[in-house]
């Protein structure tokens, strides 16, 4: 077997014991994307009905396991209850917000988060959190949720789904998302808290460096002696036993009601059999062990785009603000948006191939996927609630497999978040309706109304642009850190943090000067 010039390391120890580039993570998230959506596409036809193509979602099943689990706890206490949905004797009904069920890709991804803790053989409960930043943590998650059913769907659904297929309301939520996310990052920074701001944290990283990249490492920290990560991992892992039980073995008192007559728990293997489960799962599993492997996110890409050309120009300003000398390095090299653009690539063109060979592309038929003003509140507070979270939804997942303490505590506001929309889910499904600003779904609608050949062209396109975008990003990331374009195409960020020190003799770095130290920070070595 061969054996990595950089770490000693074999090929295979390098894939499962080390973190990878975010150009790696982009293309197998894509890679995920492909799965899912090939999925979906054998089942509706296997069935005989008309394939959509249609990426990853996961905020409204996120919110039919929250059905579920309350739905399981009234039927232990014997009470009934409608917090999550309306209810017939205690049983969600189709006309409520949620009925209960599972999204098996959520299940996969915090799977995926598992799979690599265990491969890199570390798992996160070492990383310790103040309690003020899980207060905003749990904050950021309620900000988010919300925003996921004011803008139809999550940072998921419109960065890494919505912008590959055209969509316009997604256009519009990713420019407000961008600004609620600079809005958070200032916030953050005032209350002390942009030291925490990191894609991944790893022991062997925090052990090599000082206390200013690495303030969430203490040695005689214990993490089970933290009531907090008790409270958050009970949470959590009562969700997902109820949802995977539901969805596995479909019990009676987990169904819902449909013009009088119980139906399967929803998405379980008895209402879309076992193929929709398994490959939609195995799916999470892929996408989950791509973030896992990177801290691969949403909005942390938005942020590198508003803020990396001023990264360059004043690393000392936010050198003082905190901010980890990786995390300037990260968001300066646009390496969360190179991820972000690779998985862009890989979903458009297989987007672009299976609607060549029939399969329509999703994301349309209904209000929630047109632009209307909730597009624009809920964008804001889905950019708002990612950077309090320390990360986006979609991170979340896998950090739960993970074991982050301040994710554990943030799911809890995700559930939190969404009783607003489902205590009064009709007045905000009015509020939509009346609000909508344009009735096309996509671009190449919107320019071609008439002409799906046209459509497909101007798509095509839009595939190419993109791909161009991705070359663009690698090159001008390189030359923000210094080092050459292959660098940031294979290394992690810890060994470009490595590469860079290596060639900062001088104090600079390909002509640019090396990130400074966080000040007043200590080594930990």
């Amino acid at each position: 077997m061969a054996t990595s010039v950089r770490s000693g390391m074999t090929t295979w120890q390098r894939l499962t014991r080390r973190q990878w580039s975010f150009l790696a993570a982009g293309v197998v998230f894509g890679i995920a994307q492909i799965l899912y959506m090939g999925t979906l596409w054998l089942h509706s036809a296997l069935a005989g009905k008309e394939v959509h193509l249609k990426p990853i979602t996961v905020t409204t099943d996120l919110g039919k396991m929250f059905r579920g689990l309350e739905v399981a706890v009234g039927k232990l206490l014997g009470i009934h209850t409608s917090i999550y949905g309306a209810t017939t004797d205690g049983i969600a009904s189709t006309g409520g917000a949620f009925v209960p069920g599972i999204g098996w890709p959520i299940v996969g991804m915090a799977i995926g988060g598992a799979i690599v803790a265990f491969a890199e053989r570390e798992h996160r409960s070492w990383v310790k959190y103040p309690l003020r930043l899980l207060g905003v943590s749990f904050l950021g998650g309620v900000v988010f949720s919300y925003g996921t059913r004011l803008a139809g769907g999550c940072t998921l659904n419109h960065l890494l789904g919505g912008i590959p297929m055209m969509s316009i309301h997604s256009t519009v939520t990713v420019v407000f998302m961008a600004l609620g996310g600079a809005a958070a990052f200032f916030l953050m920074t005032k209350l002390g808290l942009g030291k925490y701001f990191k894609h991944q944290e790893t022991r062997s990283y925090c052990e090599a460096t000082d206390s200013g990249e690495c303030p969430t490492y203490d040695v005689g920290y214990r993490w089970y002696r933290n009531p907090w990560y008790w409270v958050g991992a009970a949470f959590t892992v009562a969700l997902f036993l109820v949802a995977v039980v539901g969805g596995l073995f479909d019990p009676e008192g987990l169904r819902h009601l449909d013009g009088g007559e119980l139906v399967a728990f929803s998405k379980s293997v008895a209402a879309k059999g076992w193929l929709y489960v398994l490959g939609t799962l195995f799916a999470g599993i892929v996408a989950g062990v791509a973030m896992a492997k990177s801290g691969f996110g949403t909005e942390c890409a938005l942020v590198s785009l508003e803020a990396a050309g001023s990264m360059k120009k004043k690393d000392g300003f936010y050198a003082r603000l905190g901010i980890p000398r990786i995390t300037r390095t990260l968001m300066r090299g646009y390496l969360p948006v190179i991820g972000i653009a690779a998985a862009w690539v890989v979903t458009g063109a297989f987007i672009w191939v299976g609607w060549s060979l029939g399969a329509q592309p999703g994301f349309e038929g209904s209000v929630k996927y047109q632009l209307t003003a909730g597009s624009i509140i809920g964008g804001f507070l889905l950019g708002l609630g990612a950077v309090m979270l320390i990360g986006c939804e979609i991170r979340s997942y896998m950090r739960l497999g993970m074991g982050y303490l301040n994710t554990l505590i943030g799911f809890i506001g995700f559930a939190v978040g969404y009783l607003p929309f489902t205590l009064f889910y009709e007045g905000h499904t009015s509020f939509l309706e009346n609000t909508v600003l344009i009735d096309e779904y996509k671009w190449y609608q919107l320019l071609a109304p008439d002409s799906e050949p046209t459509q497909r062209i101007i798509y095509l396109v839009w595939v190419l642009l993109l791909a161009v975008f991705l070359f663009w990003l690698l090159r001008r990331g390189a030359a923000n850190v210094g080092v050459p374009v292959h660098d940031l195409r294979r290394l992690n960020t810890e060994e470009l943090e490595l590469a860079i020190d290596a060639r900062a003799q001088d104090g600079t770095v390909g002509g640019v000067p090396a990130p400074e130290p966080v000040p007043g920070a200590h080594s930990l070595r």
